[in-house]
């Protein structure tokens, strides 16, 4: 059974790489028509379903476009959202973020704080959390400085 396991596991790595051509030292699957992939720069950018770069390679980390943006990061270590066309829409200058969800993104600051960022990068809730979670249903949950964990509703106001 192990000889199975085995065989199986090794010709699907050889169809991956057969896939790649050997171009990409990463590949991802295609989300919402566009796939990262990995040069060999060690350098992320995005192709089309035709395996066409569309986005340059040219950002240290890159992930899956959600909601018509994508995460992104610099040379500086510093992350930043990308439309479609690869143009920056949200400058990199934040030290950390997790992705957009209702049309709001937890991103941390040069105080090591979290708040949150609208699709054009401007601060909707200050950076005054320890901690901030992605919205749901019209709320996210964030911690304190006193390690007190508890729920926002999207101007930034405690929800009961």
């Amino acid at each position: 059974m192990k000889k199975i396991f085995v065989i199986l596991a090794l010709a699907a790595i050889t169809l991956t790489v057969s896939a790649q051509d050997g171009k990409w030292q990463y590949q991802s699957d295609l989300v919402d028509g566009l796939a990262v992939v990995q040069d060999e720069n060690d350098l992320y950018g995005y192709i089309d379903k035709d395996g066409k770069l569309v986005i340059p390679c040219k950002w240290y980390s890159a992930e899956d476009f959600m909601d018509g943006v994508a995460r992104v990061q610099n040379d500086d270590f510093r992350y930043g959202f990308i439309d479609k066309t690869g143009k920056l829409v949200v400058p990199c200058k934040f030290r950390s973020a997790y992705w957009f969800a209702e049309g709001l993104a937890p991103v941390v600051d040069d105080s090591f704080k979290w708040g949150y960022i609208d699709k054009t990068g401007n601060i909707v809730i200050p950076c005054q959390f320890k901690d901030a979670g992605i919205f749901e249903e019209g709320v996210a949950e964030v911690q304190d400085a006193n390690d007190r964990r508890y729920k926002i509703d999207k101007t930034g106001k405690e929800v009961k």
